[in-house]
């Protein structure tokens, strides 16, 4: 049963990521009036499609990924209505459009959660070392931490839930938690001496949900989330290849689509507000991988559309189809490997998530 919660979830977060991240592509094609052929969810096998006006949509049995199939995007068409027929800015737009999506989609989550607020906003904790107080003592990853020792006043951000615990050190101290719909009390003594890679407690805290906004201060809220997603991500990203072009390695926390469904999970029974906050996050980390100019992705053909620009001389269709064909298997090989420790690493989720 557990599994099951665990690929509903998932299948629902990808399908919402991939259906505004093609829907881009798809309505921009058709505002510069470019025939779309096909609007597909999941990747084939085909289960069933419907025909309406010139467009095929379709649902494939494969629900990670989707696609939007345009005409004359694979090859050279001298037909008005076709994308190689359009300008270097037109196509050049079509192609950004999805990943412009993907932050559009991020912003306007930000900013509904800015101006509605989260039930389920604070200090989460999001894992535990084994054997450390907070282990002992019974703490789980998903509970909040809304009070620490005398001071009845919540605290709102990971710095205070640091202070109250440097304040503590070597002292039994009551710390309030909210777990679920239950509040505890869990008497716990913060370590004065702390194991290397570790806290004082043994926890990993994060600060999750948002507090409730005017109606007119909300989107301003919601663009600095968006905008400080973006830059964490950046930096992650630059951060993962820096490591892997030095050492040769990848980082050890980089995860596939098993670690995605478990987070899913877990963050949709934390609360719909941590589910969607994860949902904009994960749209912003789609926007950005895609933009990288590595053919197969969206920016790998803005790239060649620059490329044509600046030679003056276009490159053919099929070519193009080639390089991005190759790359896409590459890609698609680097997915397999990615899963597959995902799959092996699999119990450790269960563990790190406390599901089952």
């Amino acid at each position: 049963m557990m599994f099951l919660e665990v690929a509903i979830v998932f299948i629902v977060l990808i399908l919402l990521l991939v259906a505004s991240h093609e829907l881009g592509h798809f309505l921009t094609a058709k505002w510069f009036g470019v025939r779309v052929d096909e609007f597909g969810l999941g990747i084939p096998p085909k289960i069933f499609g419907y025909q309406w006006g010139e467009t095929l949509y379709s649902l494939n049995l494969l629900p990670v990924g989707g696609f939007v199939r345009i005409f004359g995007e694979e090859e050279d068409v001298a037909d008005p209505r076709s994308f190689s027929s359009k300008s270097f800015l037109v196509r050049s737009t079509i192609v950004a459009a999805g990943v412009i999506a993907n932050v559009v989609v991020a912003f306007l989550i930000f900013t509904t959660l800015a101006w509605l607020g989260t039930s389920e906003a604070g200090v989460q904790i999001q894992d535990i070392a084994g054997g450390s107080p907070a282990a002992v003592a019974g703490l789980k990853a998903g509970d909040f931490i809304i009070g620490i020792g005398d001071d009845n006043a919540m605290p709102n951000s990971v710095d205070e839930v640091h202070a109250g615990i440097e304040a503590h050190r070597g002292v039994n101290t009551a710390f309030r938690i909210q777990r679920g719909q239950e509040q505890l009390t869990l008497h716990i003594t913060p370590r004065k001496n702390i194991p290397e890679g570790q806290g004082a407690l043994g926890i990993v805290i994060s600060e999750v949900g948002f507090l409730p906004v005017v109606w007119y201060k909300a989107p301003w809220a919601g663009l600095k989330m968006t905008y400080f997603g973006l830059k964490a991500l950046v930096v992650g990203l630059i951060g993962f290849f820096a490591q892997l072009f030095s050492s040769g390695t990848a980082p050890g926390e980089v995860i596939g689509p098993v670690g995605i469904a478990f987070i899913a999970r877990q963050s949709f029974s934390v609360g719909i507000g941590t589910f969607l906050q994860l949902l904009a996050f994960l749209s912003l980390n789609l926007a950005i991988i895609n933009i990288l100019p590595i053919p197969a992705l969206d920016g790998g053909r803005i790239f060649f559309f620059v490329i044509e620009k600046l030679t003056g001389r276009p490159i053919p269709a099929r070519v193009s189809s080639a390089i991005h064909s190759v790359f896409f298997l590459l890609l698609l090989i680097f997915f397999i490997w990615v899963t597959s420790r995902d799959i092996l690493n699999y119990k450790q989720y269960l563990k790190l998530f406390r599901i089952g």
